[in-house]
Formats: C-alpha cells, sequence, structure tokens
C-alpha cells in the first residue's frame, strides 16, 4: 500500500549469466537481508563493467532504504532516461512524492508505470489509495478493481479484506438501483433518486445508475445536474450515442453553446445511417457555429479547463476538455490528437499492450515459436477478461500453441 512506501520500492533480479550478473545477485541478498549499505557499494562497482536501466532502479532503491531521496531520485530519473519503458523507476518515483504529500505527482507517475506493466498489482493499490484519499471514488475504486484483478496473493488478510469490501459495496449498490428502476417505472421520481443516492454512495462506478439520476434531474429541469451525472456514465460507458444527444440537448438549452456543438458532433458519429436525425443535429450545429466565430474566447477556454483537471488528476476530464477544443479548432485537431491518446493510454493502457501482443505472438506462431508465443498470449488473457472477444482468441491461440509443440515434442 502507499503508506508502506519503503516495501514498495522495486528492485530487479538479476541475471546469474556473468560476473556482474554474480555482484548484482550479491547484492540483492544483501538488500534483502537490509544490509543497504553493503549492497549499495557492490551495485556501485558493478557498474565499471555496463549499466542498464534495472541497475539504476536498485542503486536508486538502496539510496531510499538509507534515507538519501535526493540520490535515489537522480538514479530512477537515469533508469528512465536508459529504458522510458521501464515501470519500476517510475513506480517508486511516485511512492518517493507521495511520502512527501505530493499526490497529484504520485498519481501522474504510478499511471506512466501502468502503460508498459498496467498487471503491476501494488502500483493499482497505491492510485486506488491516492484517488481515495482525494475524496475522488469513482477513480478510487476503479483501480481497488484492477489490484482484486491482478493480486498474486490472492489468499492474503489484505486482499481478502479489499475484494470483500468492494464486492459488498457493489451489491449494495446494485440492490438500490434495482429499486430505483422499480420506483421511477411508477412515476415516484423522489423515492428513485434517494435510491440512486444511496446506490452511488456505496458504488459509483455503475453506468445505469448515473444515466438514471441524469433523467430524472433532466425531468425535474436541474440542467447542471442532470449533465454532472450524465458526464459520469459516458465515463463508464463511451459508446452509449444516446447520452451525447442529451448532453448536447441540456447544454443546449443552458445556451452553453460550444459544449452543446461538442456534444452534437460526438453524437453524429454514431447517427450516420439514420439520415433524418443527421440532418437534423447537423442543421443545428450549422446554426450554432456564427455564435462561436463571433465569441473565440469559448473556444480557447477549454484548452485551460484541460490543464486544469490535469492538475488536479482530473484525467476523464481533461480529455472531455481537449476533445472539446480538438472539435471546436479543427485546424488544431492533429495536434492534440497525440494528446488525447497519450492521456487514454493512461487510464487503459491494457488496450495497446493486448493488440502489440497478439501482433509479437502471432508472429512468433509463425515462425515456429510456440513456447515464446504463449507467453504473449497468456499475457493478453491475464490483461482482458473471458466476457470479451480478444479474450478468446488468445485462449485459442495458446491452446494451438500447446498443441503445436506437444506435436514437436512427440
Amino acid at each position: 500500500m502507499a503508506e508502506e512506501e519503503k516495501k514498495n520500492i522495486s528492485v530487479h533480479q538479476a541475471n546469474n549469466e556473468d560476473i556482474q550478473g554474480d555482484t548484482v545477485s550479491v547484492a540483492l541478498r544483501q538488500y534483502a537481508k537490509g544490509n543497504y549499505r553493503e549492497a549499495l557499494n557492490l551495485l556501485l562497482s558493478s557498474m565499471h563493467n555496463s549499466v542498464d536501466s534495472d541497475l539504476y532502479v536498485d542503486i536508486g532503491s538502496c539510496y531510499y532504504m538509507l534515507n538519501n531521496p535526493q540520490e535515489a531520485l537522480d538514479y530512477w530519473n537515469k533508469a528512465i532516461s536508459l529504458d522510458p519503458k521501464n515501470f519500476k523507476p517510475y513506480a517508486n518515483i511516485g511512492n518517493l512524492y507521495f511520502k512527501n504529500g505530493h499526490v497529484e505527482l504520485a498519481i501522474s507517475y504510478w499511471l506512466v508505470a501502468l502503460i508498459s506493466r498496467p498487471e503491476d498489482a501494488n502500483t493499482s493499490l497505491n492510485l486506488a489509495i491516492a484517488f481515495n484519499q482525494k475524496m475522488m471514488r469513482f477513480e478510487s475504486i476503479k483501480y481497488f478493481e484492477k489490484y482484486i484483478k491482478y493480486a498474486e496473493e490472492k489468499s492474503s488478510e489484505k486482499y481478502i479484506q479489499i475484494r470483500n469490501k468492494i464486492q459488498h459495496c457493489f451489491n449494495v449498490a446494485q440492490e438500490y438501483l434495482t429499486l430505483g428502476v422499480q420506483f421511477q417505472t411508477e412515476n415516484q421520481d423522489k423515492k428513485a433518486a434517494a435510491c440512486y443516492f444511496k446506490s452511488l454512495a456505496n458504488y459509483p462506478n455503475l453506468s445505469k445508475t448515473n444515466l438514471n439520476l441524469g433523467s430524472i434531474f433532466f425531468s425535474d429541469k436541474n440542467l447542471e445536474l442532470a449533465i454532472k451525472y450524465w458526464k459520469t456514465a459516458s465515463h463508464l460507458d463511451p459508446n452509449y450515442d444516446k447520452l451525447y444527444s442529451n448532453l448536447a440537448i441540456s447544454y443546449d438549452l443552458m445556451k452553453e453553446f460550444d459544449y452543446a456543438y461538442c456534444y452534437y458532433y460526438r453524437y453524429m458519429n454514431y447517427i450516420i445511417s439514420d439520415k433524418e436525425e443527421y440532418y437534423k443535429v447537423n442543421k443545428r450545429l450549422l446554426k450554432i457555429k456564427p455564435f462561436l466565430n463571433e465569441h473565440p474566447e469559448l473556444i480557447s477556454k477549454h484548452l485551460d479547463l484541460a490543464q486544469e483537471h490535469i492538475a488536479k488528476s482530473e484525467y476523464n476530464e481533461a480529455i472531455d476538455e481537449f476533445k472539446n477544443y480538438a472539435i471546436l479548432n479543427p485546424q488544431e485537431k492533429q495536434l492534440y490528437k497525440d494528446i488525447i491518446e497519450k492521456l487514454e493510454s493512461y487510464l487503459t493502457p491494457e488496450l495497446s499492450i493486448i493488440s502489440n501482443c497478439f501482433e509479437i505472438g502471432n508472429k512468433l506462431m509463425n515462425e515456429g515459436a510456440f513456447f515464446e508465443a504463449k507467453a504473449y498470449f497468456f499475457r493478453i488473457m491475464k490483461l482482458s477478461a473471458p466476457r470479451y472477444l480478444e479474450f478468446s482468441k488468445a485462449k485459442a491461440k495458446y491452446s494451438q500453441c500447446e498443441k503445436a509443440e506437444a506435436g514437436l515434442n512427440a
């Protein structure tokens, strides 16, 4: 956990095939015994042969345990400069910043660590604790669930406690959601809203609860609250087209035409085949556009808002604002496309890794390297879930590799 910073400092397993590897192995044994000065001296001496990112990570970890955080930070940054895809220095720097009370910086480094190693359970747990400290329960629960998914020690007291707590919150939230739906169908909106609030208090990450609560507030002409809950629903279920229509209409009624334009624009991506609806929405866009041309300050403000959200670790909201700016200022769309993709990779790093693993795994299969290919398909199954197509595909590929191996060894 993030409170146990020193226990989370990463070291690597040494390669014992050469002299340097032997030295590092001895150093890591000393480190495990708590002999950090002896470990540091051995690691520094091994630098005369060669250096790599993991060696810098280990040296930094020794300095950290010897209460020299600046030297630790320097070596972890050197590790990053040698190998920007090494997740361990990012995780360690995050731990250091969290210890010193810099929660937003810690979160940013932990998110980068997960880009290359999303299955690192300790980093997910650290993020869950940090977001919980910031009272950002939506994000906190997301990373508690990642920890539950990826943790190796599923019999530990800590794991069982967290898993049971999250499951209990989810079950209670579902019960209140079901009751709220019943009241809403009976047009008892006040009772329904009370149930939905209790649902979200237990588990804020249910799309349907947020969607239904937004609908109640819209019916009550409380557009600001309708927008609040529909935006949260859009972060949970980004492919539900009706949400973008709801948000566009709400902003339009509030005369916030820059936001209305952006959400109408998003909505159009889903209704290309519906000519009548597409024409109606496009007509509204054309009517709003001259107003936006006369008020360029409404466009530029979205960049400022995006940066404010990043500073607060509100990454979903930051992505929304960067997308808004790109929609309103299409001349710079390509420039901000890369920023949006980078932020999205922070939130869902599994997607790109799954794609890369399929590419490498298939290549190894075609070369007859079935044993090596299995590791990539196994990682896909770990990063995905049985209900997704990529899990089924990876499982089938893994089985093919096993059969091919058996045939070669027969």
